[in-house]
């Protein structure tokens, strides 16, 4: 079994485990099925927010991709499967209590084994057409210079990152994904339009933390999205999306006569985003910046608003062109139906929480990289019994890209 060991793709690129940013490069060469090994790590230390401690995240992930034309001859087609096992130390959970979750590659206080994604992808002139259990955030809300980023502020759209979580387990995304189908159609060198369908339920079905099973079931519902690019150049983006859930949730502050949370069905939002190029030392090296809004349902979801914003400096040293400096800011709204829940508990909460993150990703080879990250977040979980919260992270990643 040969090993080939690719130069690092972009950091800015999204792909596979957005958690896990830093990948390889797909081969270009004859073998039409590609194995990828990865080990992460993260060492954070944290001041304020729950308690001050210290804490270790880690992760192992595998991918395995078939190039359907090369393997069986089958015109534009792709298989991939991908999975993880994630130990369950979690930094939000035990120290910092924010909404917007300061390490992507945290999974809460569980051990994951986990199939993450299993998909075919299949491409049909301009449309592309995916069918199986996927992440969402791989494919909508996304903009480039977002992969510099730890933070969940700068993962997608907050509002939508947020939803979902009243009895649905939150949007179809790491760690949790579901089962549904995604259509992709280049209109042309500027416009396309994608939309996607997936179980409402993230978890697919929910019945075990470790649970791989597909259950469809009227409660649940389906969660619809979709999403228009506009490209006018390179570099450049626009994008807006609408999301939908059609199942039941509970609302924040709505009772029924024997006194239990009255569920709806059905929650809403919407984003808008875009990132441009400011300005080029050459090809790939310069000065990229980024927003994103959103907006949610405030009857079912705690965050009604976001914004986020931020630069990210690719190969801002001569020597060393592949480096990413990033600096951003993210802000979300606690919704009033929210807000009053607490306020009828005895607690009055922030109304607003702020993420700042201040991260640099060093590619040192083929097959290390390695990535300091710190954070500043005030008002985490817009709980006033909580200080601020100070993080310092060094994140590592280790991988190979196997032709078999």
């Amino acid at each position: 079994m040969p090993v080939n060991v690719p130069a690092p793709v972009d950091p800015s690129v999204p792909v596979g485990l957005r958690p896990l940013s830093q990948v390889f490069a797909t081969d270009s060469g004859p073998s039409p099925f590609q194995l990828r090994l990865q080990y992460t790590g993260e060492a954070w230390a944290n001041n304020g927010g729950l308690q001050t401690g210290n804490t270790y995240l880690q992760n192992g992930f595998a991918s395995l991709k078939i190039d359907t034309e090369k393997a069986y001859g089958w015109t534009g087609g792709r298989f991939v499967a991908e999975g993880f096992y994630n130990y369950g130390n979690s930094l939000n959970e035990n120290f910092v209590g924010s909404v917007q979750d300061p390490s992507a590659l945290d999974v809460g206080n569980r051990n994951l084994l986990r199939l993450y994604q299993v998909y075919y992808d299949q491409q049909l002139g301009n449309t592309n057409i995916r069918f199986g259990v996927m992440d969402l955030e791989t494919e909508f809300g996304v903009t480039r210079p977002m992969d510099a980023y730890f933070s969940g502020a700068f993962a997608w759209t907050s509002t939508l990152d947020a939803s979902g979580q009243r009895g649905l387990n939150g949007p179809s995304t790491y760690p949790d994904t579901a089962l549904g189908v995604r259509i992709r159609q280049q209109l042309n060198d500027q416009w396309s339009v994608q939309a996607a369908v997936v179980n409402g339920m993230a978890d697919r079905g929910g019945a075990s933390p470790q649970s791989n099973s597909i259950d469809f079931n009227s409660r649940f519902g389906a969660l619809a999205i979709a999403e228009v690019d506009f490209v006018p150049i390179a570099r450049t983006k626009l994008m807006a999306g609408y999301w939908t859930y059609t199942g039941l949730q509970d609302t924040q502050n709505e009772f029924t006569e024997s006194g239990a949370l009255r569920q709806v069905r059905g929650s809403q939002g919407a984003y808008v985003g875009g990132t441009t190029r400011l300005y080029t030392i050459k090809d790939a090296r310069g000065l990229d910046a980024f927003f994103n809004f959103g907006i949610g349902d405030s009857k079912v979801n705690v965050v009604d608003r976001s914004i986020n914003v931020g630069l990210a400096f690719t190969g801002l040293f001569d020597a060393r062109p592949k480096d990413k400096l990033g600096f951003g800011i993210g802000v979300v709204r606690a919704g009033e139906p929210f807000q009053q829940a607490q306020l009828a508990e005895g607690s009055t909460p922030y109304a607003y929480e702020t993420s700042f993150e201040l991260t640099y990703r060093a590619v040192l080879s083929d097959w290390l990289t390695v990535q300091p990250n710190i954070q500043y977040i005030v008002h985490p979980g817009f709980d006033r019994a909580l200080k601020n919260d100070f993080l310092f992270g060094l994140h590592f990643e280790m991988g190979r890209l196997f032709n078999l």
